[in-house]
């Protein structure tokens, strides 16, 4: 099979450079396996490239199959992800090493080339800039190798209590809670879009208005909210009660995913407008977008498409 730069990160790679119906099979060291038919991209995803990196790198970790890139879908998938600030990047470096770490005294192996995307890096030096600052703040040590493109590390107790933080601001429920308007025009976009996105991501959809139940409906909303490991708040109609409930899950530190239908998104709250918003044009379109941003949310969290 021939050598070639990958396409996302420009890095030898083995691929598949025969001429099908679906472009070209990437394996890349750094990537991942997934299928792209292009190589060109504009100004616009060229400097988005390694959001791309880090999206087909997590499907191809899953195991759920390579991811497909198109003309098609490359903006919707460059918009269903938010990029992480450098803070949350390197929270994502503690979450990789202790996945990796079988023991707690054990240093494991990080390869700054190879390693990158997995933490939305454009490349291998700002991987290592952030695991430098780890080491500088005490939240991770161990021995290096000498060599500039790997370390062997391992979390510190301050790291432990970080990585607790972490893990508790990302509730371990599988019930996600979905606040919209209860319209029928929305019918179709909960049927082909909220629910099978949220299905295919392993979690539980959850809507108050189809559970039966004797309650009072404000109570069953309270609880249920805090049952819940996820809320998905649509505005769409921008109904008063999907603000209370984004709001309430907010102050349970339960991660909010704000969605709203393109043709609604500028008669959004001022005091909401700071949040990135899944702007979707279709149930299809939302299902895509949602699937992804909970993918990109919740580390090794696979879907399948």
């Amino acid at each position: 099979m021939p050598t070639k730069p990958c396409p996302l990160c420009g890095q030898d790679s083995d691929s598949d450079t025969s001429q099908t119906s679906f472009g070209y099979v990437v394996r890349c060291d750094s990537c991942g396996h997934y299928r792209i038919h292009h190589h060109s991209f504009s100004a616009a995803q060229e400097a988005r490239r390694h959001i791309l990196s880090y999206l087909t790198r997590s499907r191809s970790d899953s195991g759920s199959g390579p991811l497909e890139i198109t003309q098609q879908n490359i903006d919707t998938l460059l918009d269903s992800v938010v990029e992480f600030s450098p803070l949350e990047k390197m929270d994502r470096v503690l979450i990789h090493i202790n996945g990796l770490q079988g023991r707690p005294d054990k240093a494991v192996q990080i390869d700054y080339d190879k390693d990158f995307p997995l933490v939305m890096s454009r490349d291998g030096d700002e991987f290592q800039s952030y695991i430098r600052l780890l080491i500088d703040r005490g939240l991770v040590d161990g021995p290096t190798t000498g060599n500039e493109a790997r370390a062997y590390l391992r979390l510190t107790p301050d790291g432990w209590e970080r990585l607790e933080q972490i893990q508790l601001s990302l509730k371990d429920s599988n019930q996600a809670f979905v606040a919209m308007w209860f319209d029928p025009s929305l019918n179709e976009s909960w049927d082909k879009g909220f629910k099978p996105a949220l299905i295919s991501t392993r979690f539980n959809p959850y809507r108050v208005d189809l559970d039966p139940h004797n309650e009072k409906i404000d109570d069953r909303i309270i609880a249920e909210i805090r049952k819940s490991g996820i809320l998905v708040a649509d505005f769409t109609g921008h109904r008063q009660g999907v603000y209370f409930e984004a709001g309430f899950a907010m102050g349970l530190n339960i991660p909010v995913i704000w969605t709203c239908r393109r043709s609604h998104i500028d008669q959004g709250h001022v005091d909401t407008r700071q949040y990135h918003h899944v702007v979707w044009d279709s149930p299809e379109d939302l299902k895509a977008k949602l699937a992804y941003r909970i993918a990109a949310l919740f580390p090794g969290r696979s879907f399948e498409s």
